[in-house]
């Protein structure tokens, strides 16, 4: 079974669901224990519905009956339980290396590097949940999870900031981080090198270019085509 999250320090208030919004239900004990023995059967039946009803029958539980709707939906979202764990995961193995940085841009690049390792498990199959999230019905999803990682490892390196660019700030990190993770599917050098030093170029771009202009039109739609225009030219979406 997935291991359970331990905080190890009280400082470090990391909520399992950072990204449930007021209007969502909390998942229950039951549903998420169900998608923790799930993330154990993607290898073998991949972000579906299948996983999770094997999971089920693992457990001795009913998908529907734990919460997890069927139908389409059951990958997408067991794809977002797998972001978000491995969102509060990152942040509670970042918590013991990032006193020994000080510049921001450090901070990030471990972060962003951390992150990517939690991916890594799950290499083989992360293309196919990339195509499940580049589906229209799943965009609003996917935009969600990447804004919340952005705007999460940004705090952890130390912005706090509110200035005009800061939806500018996030959509140039997330754009860097979902490109860093599609050109780690194909990576086959050791221990991810070549992943590393093309983390290293998106992010040096992403701050050269921190001055850019800051027009809230031109804010408004920056992410929404980073993501699209990022998973287009992995062949995940038609333009």
């Amino acid at each position: 079974m997935h291991p359970r999250i331990v905080l190890r320090r009280a400082q470090l208030p990391v909520r399992r669901y950072v990204t449930a919004r007021p209007t969502e239900a909390k998942p229950s004990n039951a549903e998420l224990e169900l998608l923790d023995r799930a993330l154990a059967r993607v290898d073998e039946f991949g972000w579906t519905q299948r996983a999770i009803g094997a999971a089920a029958a693992d457990l001795g539980l009913s998908a529907m009956a734990a919460g997890v709707g069927g139908g389409g939906g059951g990958g997408a979202r067991l794809v977002a339980h797998f972001m978000d764990r491995a969102l509060d995961e990152t942040c509670i193995e970042a918590d013991d290396q990032l006193h020994e940085l000080e510049a921001p841009a450090e901070r990030l690049r471990l972060l962003c590097r951390i992150r990517l390792r939690q991916t890594q498990p799950h290499i083989r199959r992360w293309p196919e949940a990339a195509a499940l999230l580049a589906r229209p019905e799943n965009v609003p999803l996917a935009m969600r999870s990447l804004s919340d990682l952005a705007a999460r490892l940004w705090r952890l390196a130390g912005d706090c900031s509110v200035r005009a660019d800061w939806y500018l700030r996030r959509s140039a990190l997330a754009a860097a981080y979902l490109a860093s993770e599609l050109y780690m599917c194909e990576d086959r050098s050791p221990d991810l090198r070549c992943t590393w030093d093309f983390l290293d170029r998106r992010l040096a771009s992403m701050h050269a270019a921190e001055d850019a202009a800051n027009d809230a039109t031109v804010i408004a739609g920056h992410f929404g085509r980073n993501l699209i225009n990022i998973l287009a030219s992995h062949g995940y979406v038609s333009r």
